[in-house]
């Protein structure tokens, strides 16, 4: 008798009432909004669940059928056509439509949802309803603006750094900011598209830089900083200091890091070494210029009584005529040497070209001796220079004594003179715009390897051994430039070498 007044249970109540009773608990507690709307211009709800309350302040039972307000008019005034737009391609192409957008909370406050629904058809194929959820993701929209915000100052950060920044993925860049295409002279799509890093390393580094990236992407080392040349777009060749590190990039190693452009200042430091080698060469100059001063005292001196007492043998008088003659040289050497020593500057002279090679040609003959042929071609009219005579003689007597040095089996020397006139045919790009002359010792000995090239006209700097100072072509390039010309040497191995000395003429 009892049986009949026991309350339902879920084994005995029937299977609809039950569901529902789920369904009713699930949305009761569900935290986002569940709704059912008509497809009308008010977007009439038909249901709301009571996340409502939680979501927009409002029961749902005021947003039921509009009661209070309609769900709609809550949607941000400058979100409801994309609401709109999304909703009806939705009903279009029978997919769900997905949305972000802003809504006004009971209180005047905003907050950011995430609506996802799709439309329900009846059996006349006519849209009955729209079904969907809303939920609250201001927290998260907040905290998604703080990381693109962040991202954004990372990226202008990046892109507007005065270091070049690079990322580089299986021997090509995958990245690289404008500076970084600045130093080397590409855009950064040129340098993106390359096909290799190689193409901006100077030949004689890419074993250096292929070796370091090999070491970091096979992880024998995290980091690596070290410098190399490079060579922009125009063929100018510049250094650089780079600074990388191994990261993983899509599940692959890589390499990022940032690069200076060091060439200005590698430059600074090379003039300031010079100029302190400079500072040292005067200082050994003044000691030299004493000691070889009393030595040519001794010499003349000797040649003097000489003279005196084998008046009547013509042919020694005339050997020591060209001793006189050369220790007057030495003498006016010496004073410049004692000039350079204190770090006085020079007064330029007018100087005529020929007048003093010509009366060099004698003592050339003998320090060539007998294997080594000595020519001089010297241009008619050759203008007058603006230099100190004995200056033009050290660069002449230095220039063939290196060439008579670098042919021990003999050889041949040429001393050419002549007029250059300005044009894009000139010489150097510096004397381009202006007339000059230009001193040429050419040898046929076995010319010289780039290494010794770069470093021709350091002080000190020699490849005799002991037969040499290192001093010699030092001064050729101190007279040139100091006279404001410049020298050029082409010299490759095999095929002898010749230094040109560009020199500005003298206006009257």
């Amino acid at each position: 008798m009892w049986e009949r007044f026991k309350a339902p249970t879920p084994e005995t109540e029937p299977r609809d009432a039950h569901d529902a009773r789920f369904l009713r608990r699930l949305l009761r507690n569900l935290a986002d909004m569940a709704y059912r709307r008509r497809h009308d211009d008010d977007g009439t709800m038909e249901f709301v669940s009571e996340g409502s309350r939680k979501l927009t302040g409002f029961t749902s039972h005021e947003l039921v059928n509009n009661r209070v307000v309609s769900y709609q008019a809550l949607i941000h005034p400058d979100d409801r056509y994309r609401v709109w737009s999304a909703v009806e391609e939705g009903i279009k192409t029978g997919r769900p439509h997905r949305v972000t957008y802003r809504i006004r909370r009971v209180d005047g406050t905003e907050r950011w949802v995430w609506e996802q629904g799709i439309s329900v058809r009846g059996e006349d194929g006519e849209v009955e309803a729209i079904e969907g959820v809303v939920t609250d993701i201001t927290d998260r929209h907040e905290l998604t603006e703080q990381v693109a915000e962040q991202e954004n100052q990372y990226r202008a950060l990046v892109e507007q750094s005065l270091a070049g920044v690079y990322l580089v993925r299986t021997g090509r860049f995958a990245y690289v900011n404008p500076r970084f295409g600045a130093i080397f002279g590409y855009s950064v799509e040129e340098l993106k598209a390359l096909d290799s890093v190689d193409a901006i390393i100077h030949p004689d580094d890419r074993h250096l830089v292929t070796e370091n990236l090999r070491m970091r992407l096979e992880g024998e080392v995290e980091a690596i900083r070290y410098e190399f040349r490079g060579v922009r777009k125009d063929g100018e060749i510049c250094e650089v200091e780079v600074q990388g590190r191994r990261i993983t990039l899509d599940d692959a190693p890589a390499v990022m890091g940032v690069l200076l452009d060091v060439t200005e200042r590698k430059r600074a430091q090379r003039r300031y070494h010079e100029t302190q080698k400079m500072e040292a060469l005067g200082r050994l100059a003044a000691g030299v210029a004493h000691d070889f001063n009393n030595v040519l005292t001794i010499i003349r001196t000797t040649a003097d009584v000489l003279r005196g007492e084998r008046a009547d043998d013509t042919a020694l008088s005339a050997d020591l005529g060209e001793i006189a003659a050369a220790v007057e040289r030495g003498a006016a050497l010496s004073r410049q040497l004692a000039t350079f020593g204190r770090g006085e500057k020079w007064k330029p002279a007018a100087v005529e070209f020929a007048d003093v090679v010509n009366a060099l040609i004698p003592l050339l003959e003998k320090l060539g001796g007998s294997q080594v042929r000595l020519d001089v071609s010297i241009e008619p009219d050759m203008p007058t220079l603006a230099l100190d005579p004995t200056h033009l003689e050290e660069v002449v007597m230095n220039l063939v004594i290196n060439a008579v040095d670098a042919m021990p089996d003999g050889g041949s020397v040429t001393i050419s003179g002549r007029m250059q006139p300005c044009g894009a045919e000139a010489s150097s790009a510096a004397y381009r715009e202006i007339p000059h002359a230009v001193l040429e010792v050419t040898d046929n000995g076995p010319g010289m390897p780039p290494e010794v090239l770069r470093r021709l006209f350091e002080p000190y700097f020699t490849t005799k051994g002991d037969r040499g100072t290192g001093l010699g072509l030092a001064n050729v390039w101190r007279i040139a430039t100091d006279a404001g010309g410049v020298v050029v040497v082409d010299s490759e191995v095999g095929r002898g070498s010749t230094f040109s000395v560009l020199l500005p003429v003298r206006h009257p």
